[in-house]
C-alpha cells in the first residue's frame, strides 16, 4: 500500500461518499476510520478494490467497528510508528506517462527536469531508510519543499499529493559531471545531459547515476568503445543491455510481442531479451558486438526521467550495462563510483540524492512459440515484495532463509508477510558477500526482524550457510539445513499454490550444481511430492565430477568427463586440449570419486561436442548458444520431434549412454549441429515424459537454472501441455534466486507435516 498514492486515493473516494475520519500508513499497512453507516461502508471497501491505485497490492481488508468517535471532516494524519512492521516493502516504480508528457512540455515547470516524479513513479525501496513510507524516511528528508511544491503535497485533487518523492527546479536534485580524474566540469545544470549526450557521441564512456546504481553508457555502435569496454570489465562475450529511446523505435527493430511490450511498459521496466525483427533492421549490426553468438538482445525503455532526457537526446539505442567490476555488485556511491570506476569510465553524471539500497536491472525472457515467461533476474522493479498464498498467514514465526552461493537471495517470513532480496550475485566474492550483509542488515532494520530460525543449503561451504549459522547463533535462533534441489521443487510448488495438492506432484528439477544427501552433486533430479513429503525417484546417471568449479567454467571438462563415463574415445574434443591437460585429466578421471547427476553440465558437454563453447566467459554461455543453435534450426526447419534414446536402466537412474553415443556418431557422419541440437533438447522432454508415464503423474513442475532454457520450456509445452498440468516459475526465477523462498516453503511444509502426525499420534492415544 505504501508509496503507491493510496491515501490519497482513500482521501478523495472519502470525499465521493461525504465520509468523515482519518487514513494514516502504519506498521501494520493502511489503517482507516470513517464514520459510516454498514450500507456505505460496503459500497466504499468495494470501490477500494476496484478503483484502487495501479500499483497497489492489497492482500487483504478487515474492518470492525471501535468506540465512538466523530469525526468533523476526513484528513491524512501522521503516520504511525507503533509495533513492528507488518507490510510489504514497495519497490521502485518507473516513470509514469504522465511525467513524462510534462517532462517533455515547454510550459511546465518540470520541464527537461531529470527528477520529476509524482505519486505514481519514483524510487521507493531504493531510497528508504525507515518503515513506513514518508518522506523524512527517505534520502528525499534533505530536501525541502519549495512553496509551488508544498501546495501540491497538500491539495487533495492534484497528482502529486502526498507525493513524498516531489521536487522540481525550485527545490531541486542537484546534479554534476566530473571526469574520470574526479575533477568537476564547469557546467550550467541545464547543459548537462546535452554535454553527456555529446561525449557518449563521441566516444566516450559515461558513468550514469540511476535508480539502483550506477549505469555505464556509450554509443553501442562505436566497436572501439564496446570493445575497450569488454576489456576493461572483462568481459569477452557476455551480452550488454540496450537502452532505447521509445517504445516505437524497439517495435520497428524487434520482433515483439505484446507480452514482451507489456513488461517493458510495465511500472517495473525490466530489460527485455528480444528477438530482431530481420536483417534489414539497423539493430542486426549490433548483434556480433553487444551479443555475440546469439539471437536475442536485452532491450530497455528508459525508466527513470533522467535516462529518458539522454536517450531521446541520443534517439539511437544506448549500451547500457551495470557500473561493477567483474563479478562484484553494482555500485552506486558517488566517491566509490569516481574510485572504483574510473578505469571504466570517462565522466560521471552524479546527483545528491542518496542511493540507500542498491539493485541491478530485472531481466525477463518469454518462450519463442508458447510465450511462457521466465525471469532471468528478479530484482529492481519487484524487489523486495513478493505476493503468495502457499504459506497460511497464521504461521507465526520469525524465519530468515539465506539461499544459496550463486545468484543468491535472501528470504524473510514475517507476520504473513514474504519479502525476498533483490539479486545479490555470486556470493564467492568477498564484495558481494558485503553487499549480501548490508542488504539482509538494512531489510532486517526497515522491518524490525530478529529471526526465530534461520533456513541455509545443506553445503556447509557456502557462505550463506557459514552467515546463516552466525546470526542463528547470534539471535539464538533454530538453524535447519535443506537440500538445494528440494529447495527448488519448494519454491515452484509455492508458486504454483500446490502444498494442498489432491494427486501427487512430479518434480523436475535441472541445474547445475547442489549438494545431494549422498555426497555427489546433484543437478538432473525428479521427485514426487506427495501428502506435504518430497522423495526423490530418479535422477540421471552419475558421471564423474572433478576440478570443483572448474568444470562449471570449462564445458569441455564436462565433455571429456561424459566421454570417459561412457566409454568414448576423446577425438571430437581432443584439439581443445594440450597433450599435457591430456594426460592430467585422464588421471584425474580414472581416480575420482565424486560423481554428478548434473543436467546443466550434460547441456555444457553438448556444447563443446558440437563446437560451440570450450570455456565459459559467463555463466550459461555454452547452454545459451546450444539452445540459440537448435532454436534457429527449429525456425528453419519447423517443430522438431525426432529423438535419441535414454535407457531405464534401474530403478532410480537413466541412463545417456545411447544418447551421447549417438550424438557422437551423428557429429562423426557430419549432421548440422542445430539438428543435433534441437534433438537432444527433444530427447530431454522425452526423458520428462517417460518418468511421468513410469509414475503415472498427472501434473509436472519445474524448476532449475536449466529451466532459463526458453526453447526446452516450449518442448516441454508442446509434447507435454495437452496431456498434463504443467507448472512453472511465474514471478521469481527458476534458477538459484528461488533457493531462499523454497527453504521458508520446505520448512514450512515440515511443519504441518509434524502437526499432522502429532494430531494422528494424540488420536491413536484417545483411543
Amino acid at each position: 500500500m505504501q508509496g503507491v498514492g493510496f491515501r490519497p486515493f482513500i482521501f478523495n473516494l472519502a470525499d465521493e461518499f461525504s465520509l468523515t475520519g482519518t487514513v494514516a500508513n502504519t506498521l501494520e499497512g493502511v489503517h482507516i476510520y470513517v464514520n459510516c453507516d454498514q450500507e456505505r461502508l460496503d459500497h466504499f471497501v468495494q470501490l477500494i478494490h476496484e478503483k484502487s491505485p495501479t500499483q497497489a497490492l492489497i492482500t487483504s481488508i478487515n474492518y470492525e467497528e471501535t468506540d465512538n468517535k466523530a469525526f468533523k471532516d476526513f484528513s491524512i494524519i501522521e503516520s504511525s510508528l507503533d509495533g513492528n512492521p507488518d507490510l510489504l516493502i514497495t519497490p521502485d516504480f518507473a516513470i509514469c506517462y504522465r511525467c513524462k508528457q510534462e517532462l517533455g512540455d515547454p510550459l511546465n515547470k518540470r520541464y527537461r527536469y531529470p527528477y520529476i516524479t509524482c505519486t505514481y513513479c519514483g524510487p521507493r525501496y531504493s531510497i528508504e531508510s525507515d518503515l513506513p513510507y514518508d518522506r523524512h524516511r527517505t534520502s528525499m528528508g534533505s530536501f525541502k519543499m519549495c512553496n509551488a511544491c508544498e501546495e501540491e503535497y497538500m491539495n487533495p485533487t492534484d497528482r502529486r499529493f502526498y507525493s513524498q518523492t516531489n521536487s522540481c527546479p525550485e527545490c531541486r536534485i542537484s546534479q554534476w559531471v566530473v571526469n574520470h580524474d574526479g575533477m568537476q566540469e564547469e557546467l550550467d545544470e541545464d547543459k548537462i545531459i546535452d554535454f553527456v549526450c555529446d561525449k557518449i557521441k563521441g566516444g566516450s564512456v559515461v558513468a550514469v547515476k540511476g535508480i539502483g546504481g550506477f549505469l555505464l553508457m556509450c554509443d553501442p555502435y562505436n566497436e572501439i568503445t564496446v570493445n575497450k569496454l569488454r576489456k576493461i570489465k572483462q568481459r569477452p562475450s557476455k551480452p550488454f543491455a540496450l537502452l532505447y529511446p521509445n517504445e516505437d523505435q524497439v517495435m520497428k527493430n524487434f520482433q515483439i510481442s505484446q507480452d514482451e511490450l507489456n513488461e517493458l511498459q510495465s511500472p517495473a521496466a525490466p530489460i527485455v531479451l528480444i528477438k530482431l525483427r530481420n536483417s534489414s533492421s539497423k539493430a542486426i549490426e549490433l548483434l556480433p558486438t553487444i551479443a555475440p553468438g546469439l539471437d536475442r538482445l536485452g532491450v530497455m525503455i528508459p525508466y527513470a526521467p533522467l535516462l529518458v532526457l539522454i536517450a531521446e537526446k541520443i534517439s539511437q539505442p544506448l549500451l547500457a550495462t551495470s557500473g561493477n567490476r567483474k563479478a562484484s555488485p553494482i555500485v552506486y556511491k558517488n566517491e566509490e563510483a569516481i574510485e572504483s570506476l574510473s578505469g571504466f569510465a570517462d565522466f560521471f553524471l552524479l546527483n545528491n540524492r542518496e542511493i540507500k539500497i542498491p539493485q541491478d536491472d530485472s531481466v525477463i525472457k518469454f518462450s519463442e512459440r508458447y510465450h511462457q515467461k521466465i525471469v532471468i533476474r528478479r530484482s529492481r522493479g519487484y524487489a523486495p515484495a513478493f505476493v503468495q498464498n502457499a504459506i497460511d498467514v497464521s504461521f507465526s514465526e520469525q524465519v530468515l532463509a539465506m539461499g544459496a552461493l550463486l545468484k543468491s537471495t535472501f528470504c524473510i517470513w514475517q507476520k504473513g508477510r514474504t519479502h525476498i532480496s533483490q539479486f545479490l550475485g555470486d556470493t564467492t566474492e568477498f564484495d558481494a558477500q558485503i553487499s549480501y550483509e548490508r542488504t539482509l542488515q538494512h531489510v532486517s532494520r526497515l522491518l524490525k526482524f530478529k529471526p526465530e530460525v534461520v533456513l541455509v543449503d545443506k553445503h556447509p561451504a557456502y557462505f550463506t550457510a557459514q552467515i546463516g549459522k552466525e546470526i542463528s547463533i547470534k539471535n539464538n535462533a533454530s538453524f535447519i539445513q535443506v537440500l538445494h534441489h528440494e529447495a527448488h521443487f519448494w519454491a515452484v510448488l509455492g508458486e504454483n499454490n500446490l502444498l494442498k495438492a489432491d494427486q501427487d506432484v512430479l518434480g523436475v528439477v535441472f541445474d547445475g550444481t547442489g549438494m545431494g544427501n549422498d555426497g555427489a552433486i546433484w543437478g538432473g533430479e525428479f521427485y514426487r511430492y506427495s501428502q506435504h513429503k518430497l522423495s526423490r525417484i530418479k535422477h540421471i546417471n552419475y558421471y564423474p565430477h572433478i576440478l570443483g568449479d572448474k568444470m562449471a567454467r570449462e564445458p569441455r571438462l564436462s565433455a571429456f568427463a561424459l566421454l570417459h563415463a561412457v566409454g568414448e574415445n576423446i577425438d571430437l574434443i581432443k584439439e581443445y586440449f594440450t597433450g599435457e591437460e591430456i594426460d592430467y585429466y585422464s588421471r584425474v578421471l580414472d581416480h575420482s570419486t565424486l560423481m554428478t547427476s548434473s543436467m546443466g553440465r550434460l547441456f555444457d558437454a553438448m556444447s563443446s561436442l558440437l563446437g560451440l563453447c570450450q570455456i565459459n566467459t559467463y555463466e550459461g554461455e555454452a547452454a545459451m548458444y546450444l539452445e540459440c543453435e537448435a532454436q534457429n534450426y527449429c525456425n528453419r526447419e519447423g517443430q522438431f520431434s525426432q529423438t535419441y534414446t535414454c535407457s531405464f536402466t534401474n530403478e532410480t537412474s537413466i541412463d545417456f549412454r545411447d544418447l551421447i553415443s549417438a550424438i557422437i556418431r551423428d557429429i562423426k557422419t557430419g549432421k548440422n549441429p542445430g539438428e543435433i541440437a534441437a534433438r537432444f533438447h527433444r530427447t530431454i522432454v522425452q526423458m520428462i515424459e517417460e518418468v511421468v508415464l513410469r509414475g503415472g503423474f498427472k501434473s509436472i513442475a519445474f524448476s532449475g537454472g536449466v529451466f532459463q532454457n526458453g526453447l526446452l520450456v516450449d518442448m516441454i509445452i508442446d509434447q507435454l501441455g495437452d496431456k498434463f498440468k504443467l507448472y512453472f516459475h511465474k514471478h521469481l526465477s527458476p534458477n538459484d534466486e528461488c533457493i531462499s523462498y523454497g527453504q521458508l516453503v520446505g520448512y514450512y511444509t515440515s511443519k504441518i507435516l509434524r502437526k499432522k502426525k502429532k494430531e494422528v499420534s494424540y488420536k491413536k492415544s484417545a483411543v
